[in-house]
Formats: structure tokens, C-alpha cells, sequence
């Protein structure tokens, strides 16, 4: 017992680390999308075909928003606009 208490212990220490050196990067997320505003997603609409990035992107967003994490089979552009109308 006070071996796999020993080891959880340092777990919980090396996941600690880990979440403070990510932090500063969560919050400046955070930040950068306050940016975004309502021109913004109309203007991401209108691309026809918009880069890989963009759809990686838009991809990504619609499964972290997915309500009851519940991840959606299609996440092309096509649905990805389709959400971003929501």
C-alpha cells in the first residue's frame, strides 16, 4: 500500500507540474478568443474552401462544444458552418 501511495503521490506532483507549466497557455486561449466577434464568423462563413487549417480548427471546436460530449460523426466545412449558424 505504501508503495502505490508513493507512486500516486509523485503522479499527483508530475500532473501538478504539468498543469502549471499549461496554464499560461490556457489563459491566453481564453483571451484570444474574446477577440473573436460576430463580423469574424461571418466572414470565416463565406470561404468556399478555406484552408486545412481552418477546417482542422473548426473541426476541433465543434467536438470540445459538443453538447453531453457527444462527438459529432461530421465535422466537415460544411457542417462545420451549419454549427458555426447556431
Amino acid at each position: 500500500v505504501a508503495a502505490i501511495q508513493a507512486e500516486v503521490s509523485q503522479k499527483q506532483r508530475e500532473c501538478e507540474a504539468d498543469l502549471l507549466k499549461a496554464e499560461p497557455a490556457l489563459v491566453a486561449a481564453k483571451a484570444a478568443l474574446n477577440t473573436l466577434n460576430r463580423v469574424n464568423l461571418t466572414e470565416l462563413k463565406t470561404f468556399p474552401n478555406p484552408p486545412n487549417a481552418v477546417t482542422n480548427v473548426t473541426a476541433a471546436v465543434m467536438v470540445l462544444m459538443a453538447p453531453h460530449g457527444r462527438v459529432p460523426k461530421d465535422r466537415s466545412w460544411k457542417a462545420a458552418k451549419i454549427f458555426m449558424g447556431k
